[in-house]
C-alpha cells in the first residue's frame, strides 16, 4: 500500500504531538487521520479524551483520501507534507422554531433578542429561545428588511423597511414591552428592499427597487430633519400618531441602471450596494460618488461583508456565492466562488467570530454553512425548511438563523470547539 510522508501540526497546544514525520497510507481519509492523532495524544496524555479532528493542507480543507488530494493539487507525495489539524465543529443542530404569518424575509440577531420581518406586513421582536415579545405594526405592505440601530435599557431603536416605500425608526422599551413609532422615513419611489445601519449608530443607508440608494439619520428629534429636498417639502411638520414624525434622507446615491437589492457599509465612509443590475458598487460616502464597480453576470441578491477577513461576499441569481476582495489590486475580480445550491442564492452573511465561515441561504430550501479553506463544498447542509430561504443570520451566542416562504424561523445551535481553533 502506497505511503505518505506526513509531518502534523496544530496551533492547539492541548493537542500538540511530537513534531517528526509519520509514514500514513495514501488512501487515509479524515477519519483515519483523526484516527491517528488521537492514538498519538492518549500515548502522551492518559486522560486524553477522543476529539474528531478536521484536517489542511497549504490552507485547504481534506475531503477525498490523501493521495488523491495531493495528486488534485500537485503536492509532490517524494516530500514530506505538512498537515495542519484542528479540532472539528458539530453539524448545527435545530433548536427552535417560531412562526410568523406569512413568510419571514429579514432577520437580525442583537444580544439575547432576534428582529424578524415578515410577508404578513408587520415586524416582531423575539428572545434567543423563541419566546415572542413585541409586534411592531405600522406597513401597509410586505416588510423587507429590518435591523437594530441601538440595544440599551430600557430604550431600544429599531427600523423596519417595506413594499410601502418607507422604513420606520422605532423605539422599544424592553422594561414595559411598549413599542412607538418615532419616524416614518420617505423620499424613496418603490419597494425598500434594504437597510444598513453604519458603525457610529448614527446613520443608515436603504436600497430600493426605484435604482437608488439614501442615506438618513438614526437620531431621534421632535423636528423634521434635515432635508435633502426641503424646498420641494411641505414646512408643516408631518406627523401621525401612529408613525410619527416624517424624515427625509440626508443624501441620495444614484447610479444603479436596476434595483437596488441589498446595502451594508464596509468603512465609516463606505457602503456597498448590490443591484439587479449585475453589479456591486462600493460608494465615497462624502463624495457621494462610487469608489469602485464589481461586474458579474447575473442578479445580485444579497451581500455581506466581513470585518474580519475583510472580504465581501455575495449570492446571485446564477446559484454561486461568490467572494470578493475589494481593496486588493484586482479588487474587481472574483477570489472565490462555492457552488452547491441549487437554487437562487438569496441570503448571506459572514460569521461574526470566524474569518473563514460564511452561511447561506437559497430557494432549493437549504441553508449551507461554509468554510472558505473547503470552497469545493460546504461544511453542513441545514434542511429543515420546507420552502424557500429569505433570509439568515448568526448570533454571538452559538446560534444561526433563517427565515423562509413556509413562515418559520428556525434557530440552529452551532457549538464551537472547545479550543476555538476549529474549522
Amino acid at each position: 500500500m502506497a505511503q505518505v510522508q506526513a509531518r502534523f501540526r496544530t496551533d492547539s497546544k492541548r493537542y500538540e504531538i511530537d513534531d517528526i514525520p509519520f509514514s500514513v497510507p495514501a488512501v487515509s481519509e479524515v477519519i483515519d487521520l483523526s484516527k491517528i492523532i488521537n492514538k498519538l495524544l492518549e500515548t502522551k496524555h492518559v486522560n486524553h479524551k477522543h476529539a474528531d479532528f478536521d484536517f489542511l493542507i497549504k490552507g485547504q480543507f481534506l475531503r477525498v483520501p490523501l493521495g488523491k488530494h495531493m495528486e488534485l493539487e500537485n503536492i509532490s507525495t517524494e516530500e514530506v507534507v505538512e498537515i495542519e489539524y484542528v479540532e472539528r465543529y458539530n453539524a448545527p443542530q435545530p433548536e427552535e422554531c417560531v412562526f410568523h404569518d406569512d413568510w419571514i424575509s429579514a432577520v437580525e440577531a442583537q444580544g439575547e433578542w432576534i428582529l424578524t420581518g415578515s410577508f404578513d406586513k408587520t415586524a416582531r421582536i423575539w428572545t434567543i429561545d423563541g419566546r415572542p415579545l413585541a409586534a411592531l405594526s405600522g406597513h401597509t405592505e410586505v416588510v423587507k428588511d429590518v435591523a437594530w440601530i441601538r440595544k440599551s435599557v430600557p430604550s431600544n431603536l429599531l427600523l423596519t423597511a417595506s413594499q410601502d416605500q418607507s422604513i420606520i425608526l422605532w423605539e422599544w422599551n424592553c422594561e414595559n414591552n411598549k413599542v412607538k413609532a418615532l419616524h416614518s422615513c420617505r423620499g424613496h419611489a418603490a419597494s425598500v428592499e434594504s437597510i444598513a445601519v453604519d458603525n457610529s449608530k448614527t446613520k443608515f443607508c436603504s436600497g430600493s427597487w426605484d435604482k437608488m440608494i439614501k442615506i438618513w439619520s438614526t437620531v431621534p428629534n421632535e423636528d423634521e430633519e434635515m432635508t435633502e429636498e426641503s424646498e420641494n417639502r411641505p414646512r408643516k411638520k408631518q406627523k401621525t400618531e401612529q408613525l410619527g414624525l416624517t424624515r427625509t434622507p440626508m443624501m441620495t446615491l444614484s447610479g444603479h441602471n436596476e434595483a437596488v437589492s441589498s446595502v451594508l457599509w464596509s468603512d465609516t465612509e463606505e457602503l456597498c450596494s448590490a443591484s439587479w443590475d449585475h453589479t456591486i458598487k462600493i460608494w465615497d460616502v462624502e463624495t457621494g460618488a462610487p469608489k469602485c464597480t464589481l461586474t458579474g453576470n447575473k442578479v445580485f441578491n444579497c451581500i455581506s461583508y466581513s470585518t474580519l477577513c475583510k472580504r465581501l461576499a455575495s449570492g446571485s441569481t446564477d446559484r454561486h456565492i461568490r467572494l470578493w476582495d475589494p481593496r486588493s489590486k484586482d479588487g474587481s475580480l472574483v477570489s472565490l466562488s462555492l457552488t452547491s445550491h441549487n437554487g437562487w442564492v438569496t441570503a448571506v452573511q459572514w460569521s461574526p467570530m470566524n474569518e473563514y465561515q460564511l452561511i447561506s441561504g437559497s430557494f432549493d430550501k437549504l441553508v449551507k454553512l461554509w468554510d472558505t479553506r473547503s470552497c469545493k463544498a460546504p461544511l453542513y447542509d441545514m434542511d429543515a425548511h420546507e420552502d424557500r430561504v429569505l433570509c439568515v443570520d448568526w448570533t454571538e451566542m452559538g446560534l444561526l438563523l433563517s427565515g423562509g416562504a413556509d413562515n418559520k424561523l428556525f434557530m440552529f445551535r452551532y457549538q464551537t470547539p472547545t479550543t476555538g481553533d476549529g474549522a
